[in-house]
């Protein structure tokens, strides 16, 4: 007997805090006018991470949650490798070596920070390629 996929009631509610990737409703002003453009750029990388053979598991996994930290109007992420490690229930050192090989492969821009309490700072570099390269 096939299973039943529950759907949303008639009364079903969207959130009212919609990710910047959703589309305003008519004439709402979009609080960052660079939010779309934001989340296109977002996504193009985790394209082209999705895509690189030469990536394990855990760097791809790494490179979802980093994306997900990436302040829109800096245009960096900074979370802690602790919270990357608990949000993704890995080791400290293998998020560690998974950020490494995703700097080592060209997919991320790292800024070590100095000091006790201070995050390294990841900027995504989205690969620029002619139309139609493979």
């Amino acid at each position: 007997m096939p299973s039943r996929v529950p759907t949303a009631s008639p009364s079903h509610v969207e959130p009212t805090h919609l990710d910047a990737v959703s589309e305003p409703k008519p004439g709402a002003i979009a609080a960052d006018p660079n939010a779309k453009g934001a989340a296109r750029e977002a996504f193009m990388w985790l394209r082209q991470v999705a895509r690189d053979p030469a990536l394990p598991l855990l760097s791809l996994r790494v490179a979802i949650e980093v994306s997900q930290h990436v302040d829109r109007r800096k245009g960096y992420a900074h979370p802690s490798h602790e919270t990357l490690a608990a949000d993704l229930k890995a080791s400290r050192r293998g998020v560690q070596k998974a950020l490494g090989k995703l700097q080592e492969q060209g997919h991320l821009d790292v800024q070590v920070s100095r000091g006790a309490g201070q995050a390294n700072r990841y900027r995504l570099r989205v690969w620029r390629m002619a139309r139609g390269a493979v």
